[in-house]
């Protein structure tokens, strides 16, 4: 690559000389010798085979092209301005884009009002979301493909940092033909004989250890049919008279616009009240990219 014509110090003589009509004062407004300015404005002159000023005792003139060449210079200028405040308001975090995961079982808008308030203070950082498995949402944090993920607080690698975002209950999906579907509350037992619906995220891995610890001592094999789905997904197989299914109790207003009267929900409780999913944001605490920092730091003064 050829070295450009001209400098940003050569590019701000010649702004100088224009706005202050002599390379005496050019010197003066930039704080520097006379002799550098005109050095300068010698060497530009002869690295671009033109005449920019007509010098003169009473001082220096632009030419005609050298009133293009101020213009085009001021853009120039302008521009690496403009160029030097980004980088810098980039470099203290206060613009720039931010990655997060948010794993298929969390209900939409959810993450949306506990970073209401950081992205009220930092509006020119942009959130870029995507959805997929805890798993995978895990594989691709720790290879810096994305700056956070929102998963359930599950089998977390020591490395991450963590903040708790909120607890969720959890509730049982009948179809609405179900023995039990008039019931308000059920235990665990009465499910022992049902076939449970499980998806393919992290929920549904709770899910799944969630059933065979609480029908652990009914001495009856919990029956459990996995599908590759997400977990709110399976209520259209419950809908169908497949199984029954566990869901997160904040989806329970979507579920019921969605599947209306097609299925009951139940509250399934026991000695130690209701189980509950966990979920939290999860981040790699050596991420260099200044935005994904700022919300780092947010996310550790809400820390409980």
């Amino acid at each position: 690559m050829r070295r450009p014509p001209f400098d940003l110090w050569q590019l701000l003589c010649v702004r100088a000389i224009a706005e202050h009509g002599s390379i005496h004062g050019a010197a003066r407004f930039l704080n520097t010798r006379q002799s550098t300015v005109s050095r300068s404005l010698h060497n530009l002159e002869e690295r671009l085979n033109v005449r920019l000023f007509t010098r003169s005792p009473a001082g220096a003139t632009p030419t005609v092209f050298g009133g293009e060449f101020i213009r085009w210079s001021q853009t120039i200028l302008d521009n690496v301005a403009g160029m030097n405040a980004r980088a810098r308001r980039t470099g203290k975090g206060e613009n720039g884009h931010v990655s997060i995961g948010i794993q298929t079982c969390v209900l939409p808008g959810k993450l949306s009002a506990f970073t209401a308030e950081f992205r009220a203070t930092h509006p020119d950082i942009v959130f870029c979301y995507s959805e997929g498995t805890g798993k995978r949402l895990l594989r691709r944090l720790q290879r810096g493909q994305i700056d956070f993920a929102v998963v359930t607080r599950r089998n977390l690698a020591p490395a991450l940092r963590v903040t708790p975002l909120w607890s969720d209950r959890i509730v049982a999906a009948l179809p609405f033909s179900h023995p039990l579907a008039n019931q308000r509350e059920i235990s665990w037992s009465d499910l022992r004989h049902d076939i449970f619906l499980i998806g393919r995220d992290n929920a549904g891995q709770d899910f799944e250890e969630l059933v065979r610890r609480k029908l652990d001592g009914t001495n009856i094999r919990p029956r459990i049919r996995r599908h590759d789905i997400g977990s709110n997904r399976v209520v259209a197989l419950v809908q169908n008279k497949e199984g029954i299914a566990l869901l997160p109790a904040s989806w329970l207003p979507l579920i019921r616009n969605q599947h209306g009267h097609d299925i009951a929900i139940t509250e399934i409780r026991d000695a130690n009240g209701s189980s509950h999913l966990e979920f939290g944001v999860v981040w790699r605490p050596d991420n260099e990219n200044p935005g994904a920092r700022s919300f780092a730091r947010y996310l550790e003064a809400r820390r409980p």
